[in-house]
């Protein structure tokens, strides 16, 4: 919204210009409080006062043009120092506004009956002039803002460019540049100005050529190019600009050397580059042994093989023991390889040189291990690699090198493999989908993480610091639980462990109302289970619960297993029919619930 001290420089000059005019009459702009905004000197020395603020009022109330014919004797002079002696003898006020706010007015004022009786006479000319003015006045000051605004966002989209780690240049049709940032001119080494200079004559890239001749855009794609005699190996990107019409008019390239893709990755990997051991919270026996077992094992160089059941903080447990050794200032990547399909795990762990395999991307592709190099890398979930990986990755260990796919050449690697899983190993290597080999060369420094359920001192902690987190992300109050809540949440089992918890506090925290989380703000799940538990059980249920669980975690722990039902079966020691039949029971009782 425009107000008046955005207008006052056009503003000054309307009125300087109007007073010229009109002779003997004077044009002044005053705001919404009274201020005069522009007038001529002599007007001020001539009424020796500052406007009446009831006039004004009454402009604000009417909205409308007034026209005072008599001042000092109108009723809206009373009180006036001038009243009954005011040397005016005509004022015609026209009240402006920006969108829908009174800003002020513009008044025609004169000091002679003969200039009154000549204005008066010409009134709607006069107001037609004022309002003519105003609106002049106005765009004016519109078209200032907007030229203001605009520098304005150029100024802070310069900074946004010049703030990004990797290089920008915006080029014309024929590669002219029309600007870079400082990344790429430092990535260049040069301090001079490149406008006008083609980037072709800067630097010799293929792909470079390619964009600027085809005007297509290119993907991200790893290609070298020669800069002062050099061979460079960059990670290069380009968008194509066009008109409305359709027409290529320019583009916009990003360059980025392989340095400056490990940064990112370090960088994104990195959002809790800050954790420490203060941010694994509990002081119960356990997870105090825990934190002395990470604070003694994180100089260490060998592997690490973390075990503990889903939503137990098995990545916070890794990044506390990066946190704490002389890697600390490198990379830590994660990857969980549970979560990636077989057929692009081994490509996003080794990479692949360009051609390695059709559809690939061109100039190849930097592996996780090649970026966390010098660093850490977290292999979560490793229990769901597949069997010819485990191989390939076997021999990384032992080697200490990585050779992309497609490649020959070696890159050796100084880096350290923490890994960690929820599934009992000892069963898959029996059930031979994991490689013993592999299995001793990982579980070197074993770190085991209780499940919450075996820590419930550490409940009250894990609480407060859930709720001072999510009272600052989500802009709330909560300054406790109401004692129920808290045995609800005591007498729970928490399967899902720590991240079960972190999400049944955001849950409350988002849906109570008052000061206090209570009962109405327990995650359904829990509230379901609280209900069960206050029922008197018989010990016909109780069996009955510990059978189901004991059915549902055998065959959680088979389900990728061919015949699974039928292991499951042997291994409880019931046929197949009494499994199908208990499974049906089981899955009738929770759609019931």
């Amino acid at each position: 919204m425009l107000s008046i001290q955005e207008v006052k420089f056009i503003a000054k000059k309307i009125v300087k210009a109007t007073t010229k005019i009109l002779n003997d009459a004077q044009v002044l702009i005053v705001d919404q409080y009274g201020n005069y905004m522009a007038l001529d000197e002599s007007y001020r020395i001539i009424k020796g006062t500052n406007e009446w603020k009831p006039y004004i009022d009454e402009i604000i109330r009417r909205k409308e043009v007034i026209v005072i014919d008599n001042p000092g004797f109108n009723v809206l002079c009373k009180g006036c120092r001038n009243e009954g002696k005011c040397p005016q003898t005509l004022e015609i006020t026209v009240p402006f506004n920006m969108g829908d706010v009174f800003i002020g007015y513009m008044s025609i004022v004169t000091f002679s009956d003969e200039m009154k009786h000549e204005y008066l006479q010409k009134k709607d000319q006069i107001i037609d002039y004022l309002n003519s003015m105003i609106d002049l006045m106005v765009s004016a000051a519109q078209e200032h803002v907007a030229r203001r605004r605009s520098d304005q966002m150029f100024q802070e989209l310069n900074t946004i460019i010049n703030s990004m780690h990797y290089g920008v240049v915006d080029c014309d049709l024929e590669g002219r540049i029309k600007c870079t940032n400082n990344a790429f001119r430092e990535l260049l080494g040069i301090q001079d100005s490149l406008s006008k200079k083609r980037i072709t004559d800067l630097v010799k890239s293929k792909a470079i050529d390619a964009v600027i001749e085809n005007h297509q855009e290119l993907e991200e794609q790893e290609s070298p190019i020669i800069f002062n005699g050099k061979l460079y190996r960059m990670l290069i990107k380009a968008k194509v600009i066009k008109n409305k019409d359709g027409a290529t008019i320019g583009f916009i390239f990003s360059i980025r050397d392989a340095q400056g893709i490990t940064s990112l990755v370090y960088d994104q990997s990195n959002k809790y580059s800050h954790s420490t051991l203060d941010w694994i919270i509990g002081q119960s026996d356990s997870m105090e042994k825990l934190k002395k077992d990470i604070a003694n094992i994180a100089t260490s160089t060998s592997t690490v093989l973390i075990r503990g059941e889903t939503g137990t903080g098995k990545e916070l447990v890794a990044r506390a023991i990066h946190s704490l050794s002389e890697r600390k200032e490198k990379p830590f990547v994660t990857i969980n390889c549970a979560a990636i399909p077989d057929n692009l795990l081994e490509s996003e762990l080794f990479g692949y040189e360009d051609g390695a395999f059709t559809g690939g991307r061109k100039g190849g592709k930097t592996g996780l291990f090649e970026i966390a190099n010098g660093g850490t890398i977290f292999l979560d979930e490793i229990g769901d690699m597949p069997l010819h990986l485990q191989v390939k990755l076997l021999r990384v260990l032992q080697e200490r090198e990585i050779v992309r796919i497609g490649g020959y050449t070696p890159t050796e690697l100084d880096i350290r493999v923490i890994s960690a899983t929820h599934q009992n190993l000892d069963e898959l290597i029996k059930n031979h989908q994991f490689r013993m080999d592999l299995y001793y060369r990982l579980n070197i420094i074993p770190i085991n993480i209780p499940p919450l359920r075996n820590r419930l001192v550490d409940l009250k902690e894990l609480v407060v610091y859930f709720i001072d987190k999510y009272n600052m992300k989500l802009d709330k109050h909560i300054v406790g639980v109401e004692s129920s809540y808290f045995k609800a949440l005591n007498q729970y089992p928490w399967p899902g462990n720590v991240r079960e918890l972190e999400n049944a506090i955001e849950y409350a925290i988002n849906i109570e109302t008052s000061e206090r989380l209570t009962d109405k703000s327990l995650i359904p799940k829990i509230a379901e289970f609280n209900e069960r538990v206050k029922s008197p059980q018989t010990l016909k249920e109780r069996l009955s619960q510990c059978e189901n669980k004991i059915i549902q975690d055998t065959l959680e722990q088979y389900k990728n297993e061919k015949n699974n039902i039928m292991k499951v079966a042997n291994l409880l020691g019931i046929s197949r029919a009494s499994l199908y039949r208990k499974v049906k029971k089981i899955n009738e009782t929770n759609e019931n619930q």
